[in-house]
């Protein structure tokens, strides 16, 4: 459910570390770059964007998708840097509608 403070819907996935711990994150964007389907993903015990992990979707049919973890530094890269763009834009856009008040 969006709310004033965070204005996106919220969807919720709990992801399963290395050392086994799950954790929950919410989906903040789901958005593409050169073709491929990533998921910038941000802790859920946050109140602030400070720390995020990107996914590469892989698409399973009938809408359902499986988050893939991105191996090659390159396209993390290039994926995390799409995802700062759209934070940037998204502060600039809160900037501007304050001042259009």
């Amino acid at each position: 459910m969006a709310s004033e403070e965070y204005p996106f819907e919220e969807t919720m996935v709990t992801l399963t570390d290395e050392d086994g711990q799950d954790r929950d994150f919410y989906i903040d964007e789901i958005y593409e770059v050169d073709g491929r389907t990533y998921a910038a993903a941000i802790p859920a015990d946050v109140e602030e964007i400070a720390e995020y992990y990107v996914f590469r979707l892989k698409p399973l049919g009938n809408d359902d998708f499986e988050m893939e973890d991105i191996t090659e530094e390159e396209e993390y890269d290039a994926a995390a840097d799409a995802y700062e763009e759209r934070l940037d834009t998204r502060a600039w856009n809160r900037i501007f509608e304050k001042e259009e008040e």
